[in-house]
Order: C-alpha cells, then structure tokens, then sequence
C-alpha cells in the first residue's frame, strides 16, 4: 500500500504553518531578564585621591583617582563634582567645566580594588579681577568630591595651590 505523495501546494502550506507557529512561540516565550548591572558606586565604596600633578605653560594638571575599596563590583558613569575648601571648610570660588571627549562619558565598572580617573586642568597665572601679586585666589585645603550618580561629596586633601581663573577647573569623564 502506497501513501498518496502531497502535493506541492500543500507542502508550502505545511511549511508556512510551521512557520507561523514558531513565530509565535519565539513572540509568546518568555525572554531572558539581561544580567542586571553593577549597582552605582556609592559615597562609602570609593576612595580618592588626586596623583600625578604636573605643570606647563601656565596650567596645573591632575588625576583625581576614585578607587572601589568593597568586595563587590559597583559602577561609574560621567563628570566628578568639585568644590574647593579653604582650611576651615569654608567654600571658595570654584567652577567646574565639563571637557567633551568623543563618545562622551562612559560606565565605568570597578571591580573591587579597581580605579576610574578624571583628568583636571587648571591655571596658575591670575585672570581678570584677580590680585596680579600674591595668590590668584585663596589657597585651598581640601577639594569636596561628588562622584556622579547622586552619591553623598567627600573631602580629600587639596596641595595643589591656588586655582586661577576664579575657582575653574576643566573636568573630563571618568575613564576606567
């Protein structure tokens, strides 16, 4: 006993059917969640510092290094808020200008123990509507940082002396 062969018609109806129901069960499945990233780095995760100062044509140069000291991995993303402080924690002249880097800031992802940096420039010669002797502008003792994401400023020494310009600073992104 033979079976009868199926037409070619009813073959690329079968095989449309077939199609249309593994499109709808790619479509009704559920999907994967994705890995959820690393939280943001908060204030009590991170240690800075300022390294590497270096000088030339009338501007001061700076890395300010923020390091994850827990034992698990949190992220970074943007600029560093700044504000430099006098020796008694009073605020003084400070602006920050955000340097655009192409491809603009990144999320950093710190391990425990890694580091992000921020280059920081800033002058050394006094501006308009600054002493032209003496200090530009009062030296600061500390410089408040603020890591980007809304996490809570800390302190950290500033012996870098005084910022010309009333206070600017140019700031890049944190990079790991």
């Amino acid at each position: 006993m033979s079976h009868p062969r199926p037409t070619r018609r009813a073959r690329r109806g079968a095989v449309a059917l077939a199609l249309v129901a593994l499109a709808a069960v790619l479509l009704i499945a559920p999907t994967a969640a994705p890995a959820s990233a690393p939280p943001r780095c908060g204030t009590f995760s991170l240690l800075g510092e300022l390294t590497h100062p270096t000088a030339g044509a009338g501007s001061r140069f700076v890395t300010l290094v923020l390091t994850n000291v827990t034992r698990r991995s949190c992220t970074l993303r943007g600029y560093p808020g700044l504000r430099l402080l006098g020796p008694t924690n009073l605020p003084l002249p400070t602006r920050v200008v955000h340097v655009r880097v192409a491809g603009g800031p990144r999320r950093v992802v710190l391990a425990p123990g890694a580091s992000a940096r921020s280059d920081l420039r800033f002058s050394a010669f006094a501006h308009a509507g600054e002493p032209a002797t003496g200090a530009c502008e009062p030296n600061p003792a500390r410089v408040r940082v603020a890591p980007p994401g809304g996490a809570h400023p800390f302190v950290i020494p500033w012996r870098l002396g005084p910022v010309c310009g009333h206070g600017e600073i140019d700031v890049k992104p944190l990079r790991a």
